[in-house]
């Protein structure tokens, strides 16, 4: 199972789109919330009894975005947003990994826990699933064909149940006298 930090490292490698709706980030089949927490530490955190902090998805996503600009105009526009921002110390590496530079990072908490994707359904399977409703919904020409063929072989019986009724009012009748 494949935690958000491999997955966006993936796509950032690859030049996948990355698509934001509202609150959550999807990567083809798979999202998570924007607030997801990763498995990279913020550096300066997990030292001198310090719980570890991670950086979250919309962190990570508002750095990869805004690398054009100089870490202190950076750091303004991400508290404008307000947006944690990427540490100075944890840039150069965490760009390293993200772009396949590096295969991995000291920073990188394997033992971290991680927040598991959602499924979600693919275009081309939502694209199958309407043609395969369209053809259970029965045509009205195949109605009416059902409906002509119906009458065609219950025409001969028309005859036949008349008889039958008779022979039944016969029955009783003689039944009774």
């Amino acid at each position: 199972m494949a935690d958000v930090l491999s997955v966006l490292r993936q796509y950032n490698v690859q030049k996948k789109e990355i698509v934001v709706e509202g609150d959550e980030v999807i990567f083809g089949e798979l999202s998570w919330p924007k607030k997801a927490k990763t498995n990279y530490i913020i550096s300066g955190t997990g030292k001198k009894g310090k719980p570890k902090e991670y950086y979250t998805l919309d962190t990570i996503l508002f750095f990869l975005n805004n690398l054009h600009l100089f870490h202190p105009s950076y750091v303004q526009r991400a508290a404008t947003e307000n947006i944690p921002f990427v540490r100075r110390p944890d840039r150069k590496g965490l760009l390293s990994y993200l772009n396949g530079e590096s295969s991995t990072s000291t920073s990188i908490d394997r033992s971290a826990p991680i927040e598991i994707g959602l499924q979600r359904p693919t275009q081309v399977k939502r694209a199958a699933d309407e043609v395969s409703s369209e053809a259970k919904k029965p045509r009205i020409e195949d109605e009416e064909r059902v409906c002509l063929s119906q009458e065609h072989l219950a025409a001969p019986l028309e005859g036949h149940k008349e008889d039958l009724v008779a022979t039944d009012e016969w029955w009783v009748s003689r039944k009774v006298s």
